[in-house]
């Protein structure tokens, strides 16, 4: 460890590594995010101590403050960090307990809304081409079975999570 309090990525046990590269190379392949910010998203999920500084999760991601910035301040606008803030001390983040799954189900929430936008579209463009219709026509019916779905998934995951907590 260095005076700082920064964990350096080439400290880092092997199995943290593996764990913090997994996820990133996850978000690189699956969505396209840099590899910096992917290894944020895994970083924060397991740091050590569970609050750190920018600079401490630039050190333990192999980051400068430039390339992850943006990231942490919209994980803290979606609800997954929260930013800690005493007088005197480094602006620190930590993972939100329960974001994820809070923001997993406030993006699933707001899908019978985007399913009904779809569902305007086929309204307003009546009239256009079949090839113009085909393409939101299949976006909205995508919709249709995933928010036919999320209801039961919803219930089941909050089933488990009450059995859990027993």
């Amino acid at each position: 460890m260095h005076s700082t309090g920064e964990k350096r990525y080439e400290e880092l046990s092997d199995a943290e590594r593996s764990f913090v590269d997994a996820v990133a190379r996850h978000y690189h392949e699956a969505h396209g995010v840099t590899w910096e910010k992917g290894r944020v998203m895994a970083w924060m999920i397991i740091s050590d101590p569970v609050e750190q500084t920018l600079y401490q999760i630039c050190a333990a991601v192999e980051a400068t403050p430039d390339q992850i910035e943006q990231l942490i301040e919209q994980l803290v606008l979606a609800g997954l960090y929260q930013r800690i803030e005493t007088q005197g001390a480094e602006t620190r983040y930590r993972l939100v307990d329960d974001g994820y799954p809070k923001a997993v189900s406030d993006t699933f929430a707001s899908w019978p809304e985007y399913r009904g936008i779809f569902q305007y579209g086929l309204e307003a463009l009546a009239d256009a081409s079949a090839e113009r219709r085909r393409r939101i026509a299949e976006i909205e019916e995508l919709f249709g079975h995933i928010v036919g779905d999320l209801a039961d998934m919803s219930r089941r995951w909050e089933q488990h999570r009450e059995n859990a907590s027993v």
